[in-house]
């Protein structure tokens, strides 16, 4: 590709203006080098009218730096447009060739106050080449190109669904992109992620709790406070662009990754919605269109596709951004009979636009499956919120639901959002969900909403079990080793449990069950040990295994084992007495 904008250079040889500006040893400004080689194409074809764009000067925030963090640049230009967030008028691209030879075409943007940036992060260390164009009506700049050294880091990239990364790993669970093992512990603060206090010194106070608790990803909506296009479509909100910049750059220095939300359904929802009354009157866009108009009119298209570039543009150069979140439970939109093709074109954009090719998913309310959409996004979601107020049945739902988007596609399934309004429930409604749904195939923990209010927010107790899990995936790299779903069978009636399980490992988790439906205090209060249980494993393959036990409520690991399964027979594992529920690691250690 980087031979295709060479040619636009020679063709400008051809004009006497730029004859000087491409001749040997030229020199536009400082890190500013004219590319010079290249075929020339047909004249009468490509010659470009008018006065062309200039790229006069390319600033670099440093000559070198690590592995996956980022380069912003600064480019100076003239060119002719009258709106900047317009990519029909006026674009800045570049491309950035790594030591291997790959290439990455990124896109740049206006920053709203003062200049035009791009931002990269590269994968590969070594000495990268970079070229940098402007694009406006007169036609396409001379190209600037440069170079910069990346050097070796400890970091290990942004997120990628695990067959992307190795075909050999399972497509089910997240890698980062270097393929480290990765599993998501977080939940859904998406109203306002400055709500726990924001200073320079601590930056967002939230990211900070979370880092405590060991938590790496959390649900936002930055459109719903910070939308750029609250005022206008075509003329974004520079204050709200610049704080979008410091919540992911605070993301980006404390690990956290953020499900980054492009539409949350109030942003496209009326009055004429049979959910209450939305955000529309207050999204920029109805300065264009109406409503239902949004989903269908080319213009309307063409400037969504304005703001989908801008935001990759800004914020996709981030490691932060654990995946992009195209709309949140659409059927809470005015999208009606467009609910899929105008899911399935947007999220399409991202797949094809974003160079560091975040994974996409998107939602519909809670409780309701969406075949279409889960076949269409890259991470199907659900969100649930029926539990009928029963603490040790909602690892029954978790469970049903995970299963049904493991075995319907080999992609990572989590769900999005989940709850009940106050905190009666929990941290046994919370406890129960997790872990059955880390049981059946979750690459992510259940997104716990919370919005403050009747809603509540994260307990002690909540984060103390969320660590709990974490400590029990922590080495477990389910990527590679490929797992699927197990059916267990249990001697005792009133003990179930779900696992994923491959020829190198996997795990199980098992639940005392006989409390189903009965109140919360009664749940709380019963100390029944189950004694002698085993359970009969089908679908593991014969080989010799160690089981290690894992207390969910303590976060302490017993002492291991080791059984035998044998070819075409379900596996009998015996279990040590327990309480409530318990977790197993599962490791192949031989024939």
């Amino acid at each position: 590709m980087l031979n295709r904008y060479r040619r636009v250079v020679c063709l400008l040889v051809l004009t006497a203006v730029l004859l000087v500006a491409c001749g040997e040893g030229a020199e536009r400004a400082t890190a500013v080098t004219p590319a010079t080689t290249a075929p020339t194409p047909t004249i009468a074809e490509n010659l470009p009218t008018g006065n062309l764009p200039a790229i006069t000067a390319v600033s670099l925030d440093r000559p070198s730096l690590p592995r996956y963090e980022s380069l912003e640049m600064t480019v100076e230009v003239t060119a002719e447009y009258t709106n900047p967030y317009d990519a029909r008028e006026v674009a800045l691209d570049g491309i950035f060739v790594a030591p291997d030879g790959s290439e990455m075409t990124v896109p740049g943007f206006w920053d709203g106050e003062e200049a035009w940036r791009l931002r990269f992060t590269p994968s590969q260390e070594g000495d990268w080449r970079y070229q940098v164009w402007l694009t406006d009506v007169n036609g396409i700049s001379l190209p600037a190109e440069g170079t910069f050294t990346v050097t070796p880091s400890d970091h290990h990239g942004w997120l990628q669904a695990g067959n992307w990364v190795n075909p050999d790993y399972s497509g089910h669970y997240l890698v980062y992109h270097d393929g480290t093992p990765f599993y998501g512990l977080g939940h859904a603060d998406a109203l306002n992620i400055l709500i726990d206090g924001f200073s320079v010194d601590r930056g967002v106070g939230l990211f900070n709790n979370m880092v405590e608790a060991g938590e790496n990803y959390v649900v936002w909506w930055p459109l719903y406070s910070m939308s750029p296009v609250n005022n206008s479509y075509d003329n974004y909100s520079a204050a709200n662009l610049a704080l979008i910049d410091t919540v992911v750059k605070d993301a980006e220095a404390k690990g956290i990754f953020l499900i980054f939300t492009i539409w949350d359904h109030p942003q496209l929802r009326d009055d004429t919605h049979d959910w209450d009354t939305g955000n529309w009157v207050n999204n920029g866009f109805n300065k264009l269109t109406d409503l239902e108009s949004f989903f269908t009119d080319e213009e309307a298209w063409a400037w969504q596709e304005n703001l989908y570039r801008y935001i990759i543009a800004r914020w996709g150069y981030s490691t932060a951004v654990g995946m992009w979140q195209t709309v949140s439970e659409i059927n809470g939109t005015n999208a009606y009979d467009q609910t899929d093709p105008w899911h399935e074109k947007v999220n399409a954009y991202f797949v094809e636009h974003d160079p560091y090719r975040h994974p996409t998913t998107a939602s519909r309310s809670g409780d309701v499956d969406w075949e279409a959409g889960h076949l269409a996004m890259d991470a199907p979601q659900v969100h649930l919120y029926d539990f009928d107020n029963d603490a040790i049945g909602a690892a029954q739902v978790l469970a049903d639901w995970t299963s049904l988007m493991f075995n319907r596609v080999e992609k990572p399934n989590w769900v999005g959002e989940f709850g009940v309004t106050g905190n009666s429930y929990y941290p046994e409604l919370f406890h129960h969900s997790i872990w059955a749904a880390l049981a059946t195939g979750a690459a992510m923990t259940p997104a716990e909403w919370n919005s403050g209010g009747s809603w509540m927010r994260m307990s002690p107790e909540m984060l103390a079990d969320m660590a709990r899990l974490g400590t029990f995936v922590a080495d477990l790299p389910l990527a590679q080793w490929r797992p699927t779903a197990v059916t267990l069978t249990s001697s005792d009636p009133d003990v179930r449990g779900w696992g994923v399980i491959g020829a190198d490992g996997g795990l199980f988790w098992v639940q005392d069950f006989a409390l189903e439906g009965a109140p919360i205090d009664q749940v709380r209060a019963d100390e029944t040990v189950r004694q002698s249980v085993s359970v009969s494993i089908a679908g593991m393959a014969a080989g010799v295994y160690e089981i290690r036990p894992y207390d969910t409520w303590q976060g302490t690991f017993l002492n291991s084992f080791t059984v035998e399964c044998v070819a075409d027979q379900p596996c009998s594992i015996p279990l040590p007495d327990f309480e409530d529920d318990m977790a197993f690691q599962v490791r192949e250690i031989g024939d």
